[in-house]
């Protein structure tokens, strides 16, 4: 069976990349969220907004090393 949805050759690429700018730009907002509550004495959901920052900046960074391999690759094989 085929199926209906067919990817470009740089397809995933891009979709690794946007990905990933995507939740550099949610950590970064939850980090500085989390200043903000600090701020306002919300110590234990600042905690947890910064645990939850630093979780999606490492998923995000983890997203671009992948997408610089995808790259890698795709090169290689042209």
């Amino acid at each position: 069976m085929k199926s209906r949805f067919h990817l470009g050759p740089h397809a995933k690429l891009w979709i690794y990349i946007v990905l990933g700018i995507i939740l550099l730009i949610i950590a970064v907002y939850l980090l500085l969220l989390s200043i903000g509550l600090m701020e306002r004495a919300f110590i234990s959901t600042s905690l947890l907004s910064a645990l939850i920052g630093f979780t999606l900046l490492s998923a995000s960074l983890y997203l671009l090393k992948l997408s610089a391999s995808v790259y890698a690759v795709e090169r290689g094989q042209e």
